[in-house]
């Protein structure tokens, strides 16, 4: 039996809709959830508008002049150009989602009123939908991951008052709604395996930035350290720090710790000073508190972790030679599940 064929997703397949004029941040959030189905072996059909999913052209780019961004988030699949403004490229595509298990779309994306209207039982696709905003707000109004993320909350974790907005590094926000919608895609492929109808499932970028804003930061900035805790993990901070300033009755709660950041700050920083990151990760782990290096890209290649874990894999591209790309963080019956090059 081929190795595809014995894949968790093999029979399955999901058609990835990147329609024109969609933002980034759902465009690259459709993405990651087909990508992560297309790896464990479904067979995903990404539709690209004519010119071409712009992720194609966006930065960081390869030595060869490829998008390494589109790479990453478009190994296993098939590609197909469909005009979704005209009629010939809608009949195309409704012919495909007859046949399909899933469809993994951008609202508002052209193909939403076909999914909602056509049939979703066992001879239409399953639509996993990727929005903005919840339903109750207005889908139209601007936005970025950087709105996204203040509305959720999450910035007053990452930087300072009287500071400009301080954006979170990478594209959190729509690579954890891509996680999401890939959660529901799995659930609607089960329903659909055991007979059942699958509910049409809808995923909103700032419903799951406010569920990520579970935890608090202290914020301080060593410059090769990330400072992280959760609330309840302040107590095991506040020993390993050792200064007896933090028990003063201001940092007892978050509510304190953020109205005083400013003098928190002053307090955490001085014991960074002088330590490596590697001593501030051994002393943190010993307390139970998650302090973490920050790697460059050239560092990850050899992190331990990563190397245990064969996170980074080789994969021959046909027309750009080896690639070295992140595969699924998880395995299945001790098996990784490696990229393949896009058809």
């Amino acid at each position: 039996m081929s190795e595809i064929a014995v894949l968790p997703l093999s029979r399955f397949s999901v058609i990835e809709v990147n329609d024109a004029a969609i933002p980034m941040p759902l465009r690259l959030a459709t993405s990651l959830a087909a990508k992560i189905a297309a790896d464990l072996g479904a067979d995903v059909l990404k539709i690209e508008p004519p010119g071409g999913d712009p992720v194609r052209v966006a930065p960081p780019l390869l030595p060869q002049g490829a998008s390494a961004l589109f790479q990453f988030l478009n190994t296993s699949k098939r590609s197909m150009v469909l005009d979704l403004g005209h009629d010939d490229g809608r009949a195309a595509l409704a012919a495909l989602l007859d046949k399909a298990d899933a469809c993994l779309f951008e609202e508002p994306a052209r193909v939403a009123h076909q999914l909602r209207a056509g049939p979703l039982g066992a001879g239409g696709a399953t639509p996993i939908e990727i929005a903005a905003f919840p339903v109750e707000m207005d889908a139209g109004q601007p936005f970025s991951e950087l709105t996204i993320s203040a509305l959720a909350g999450l910035l007053h974790m990452v930087g300072e008052p009287e500071r400009k907005p301080l954006k979170l590094g990478g594209h959190q926000a729509a690579y954890a709604a891509g996680l999401t919608a890939f959660t529901g895609l799995s659930a609607a492929l089960a329903a659909r395996d055991a007979g059942r109808r699958a509910p049409h499932v809808r995923v909103s970028l700032a419903e799951v930035m406010q569920w990520v804003n579970w935890k608090a930061a202290s914020g301080a900035e060593a410059g090769y350290v990330a400072v992280v805790y959760t609330v309840l993990q302040w107590p095991a901070t506040r020993a390993l720090i050792g200064d007896p300033r933090l028990d003063d009755a201001r940092f007892n709660t978050r509510a304190g710790r953020r109205q005083h950041v400013g003098e928190l700050y002053s307090i955490l920083t001085p014991w960074f000073q002088g330590k490596t990151r590697a001593e501030i990760q051994a002393a943190a782990q010993a307390k139970g508190v998650p302090f973490g290096p920050i790697f460059s890209p050239a560092e990850l290649l050899q992190a331990e972790q990563y190397v245990a874990r064969g996170f980074l894999a080789d994969m021959e591209h046909p027309t750009l030679g080896r690639l070295r790309l992140p595969q699924l963080p998880v395995q299945w019956n001790g098996r990784s599940f490696a990229p393949r090059p896009a058809p």
